[in-house]
């Protein structure tokens, strides 16, 4: 490890040793006492982890503060937004100078000072927008929970306002900033530069805009809301100091017991209109429904007369059945069967059908399938012929006529 990695250990273990003043210190101001406290303030005020803030008093270094506001989020009240445009100017010189150097071919070391100052300088830049956005997250979601009173917190609200505007055109700056880096790093060559500038800037511009842009819409419309707000409270506060000009309007406040005169407390009717419950069982109630019920008026009774249907009469038409027509198909399969069940011959099934006219219009394959199943199925016997036709449902056999007989 380097000189600068021990004196960052020593640093952090003499924070960690003095962990209860610090916590301390982050409260407020702080001073000496004992000897023990005394020798840890010496020592955190050596290493400028204090900073003295008044006679015997000290206060947390600001830097160390910020970081641990950031951690807790914990904000003061009208704490500014961090100002990213001094860095961006920084940034953008050290880019120059490097570039420079890199075209006159300078002193390595140097670049690698100056490269290691820019990605400094673009973390700063982004380590600053993201506390912002942070921030301005953490105080609109509270409300402002670091105040109270009404009139701070819209105070507040307009001061982040302001605030926005100026973020926003710092996050304008950065993105042209970033831009002009990507560009002249091509032309220059300097591809670790360009890939620094586009993957910690250029990618997030938009997110950060876009979170910059909810912030403002939030802030306004609370501001309108405010508005508003302001106004029914001043339209409020003229009619009640009308009612406190106008006394008869509010009336007079006396005790009320039996030696005020009549006069001054006049009865008056509250009309209502009551709604018993119908399921009580009070008596009270029962006798009240039978009340009301009594003083309807008497409903008049209807007798309905009952009218008996004329007889109907169904006129029966000999026209309205309907004969299907006989299938010939159909008629010529029976008739075959009927002929072959007492031929002693084989009939061919396509000669048998030449002889019929009936049966011209079907195809000679559509016959021969529909008459073989339907004259297998009465129990006679059909042949292929080119062979048997042992399996009803067998395909692919090559056959050009059906022949059928009794066995």
């Amino acid at each position: 490890m380097s000189a600068r990695g021990d004196q960052v250990q020593q640093l952090l273990s003499l924070l960690e040793r003095h962990k209860e003043l610090i916590a301390e210190a982050f409260e407020g101001p702080i001073s000496g006492g004992e000897r023990r406290r005394n020798d840890a303030i010496e020592a955190l005020f050596g290493i400028g982890a204090l900073k003295p803030h008044d006679e015997d008093s000290y206060r947390l270094n600001p830097r160390l503060r910020e970081f641990f506001s950031d951690h807790l989020a914990s904000y003061h009240a009208f704490q500014a937004l961090r100002v990213v445009r001094s860095t961006v100017l920084q940034a953008r010189t050290q880019w120059y100078e490097l570039r420079r150097l890199r075209q006159a071919s300078g002193a390595i070391n140097d670049q690698n000072r100056l490269m290691a100052g820019f990605e400094e300088s673009i973390s700063e830049i982004v380590y600053s927008i993201e506390h912002n956005l942070s921030m301005l997250h953490s105080l609109i979601s509270t409300q402002y929970g670091n105040v109270e009173n009404i009139e701070t917190k819209l105070r507040q609200n307009r001061y982040y306002r302001n605030q926005v505007v100026g973020f926003m055109s710092d996050v304008r700056m950065v993105s042209t900033f970033a831009d002009m880096v990507v560009d002249e790093a091509v032309a220059a060559g300097a591809w670790e530069v360009r890939q620094i500038a586009v993957r910690r800037i250029v990618s997030r511009i938009h997110q950060w805009t876009s979170q910059i842009k909810d912030a403002q819409a939030v802030i306004t419309d609370r501001l309108f809301k405010a508005a508003k707000m302001h106004e029914s409270l001043r339209l409020l506060s003229r009619y009640s100091l009308w009612l406190s000009r106008h006394r008869t309007a509010a009336g007079w406040e006396i005790d009320v017991d039996e030696s005020v005169p009549v006069a001054l407390v006049p009865v008056d009717p509250i009309d209502f209109r009551p709604q018993p419950d119908v399921a009580d069982d009070d008596p009270v109630i029962i006798s009240g429904l039978l009340m009301a019920v009594a003083r309807l008026p008497k409903q008049e009774a209807r007798t309905r007369t009952i009218e008996a249907d004329e007889p109907q009469v169904l006129i029966a038409d000999g026209n309205d059945v309907v004969y299907e027509a006989p299938d010939p198909v159909r008629q010529a399969v029976m008739a075959l069967s009927v002929e072959a069940s007492s031929s002693p011959k084989p009939i061919s099934l396509l000669r048998w059908k030449s002889g019929r006219p009936e049966l011209a219009e079907i195809g000679d394959e559509s016959w021969l399938l529909f008459a073989n199943l339907q004259l297998r199925s009465t129990g006679l016997v059909t042949r292929l012929a080119s062979g048997s036709f042992d399996d009803p449902f067998e395909i692919n056999v090559a056959f050009s006529d059906v022949e059928v007989s009794p066995t």
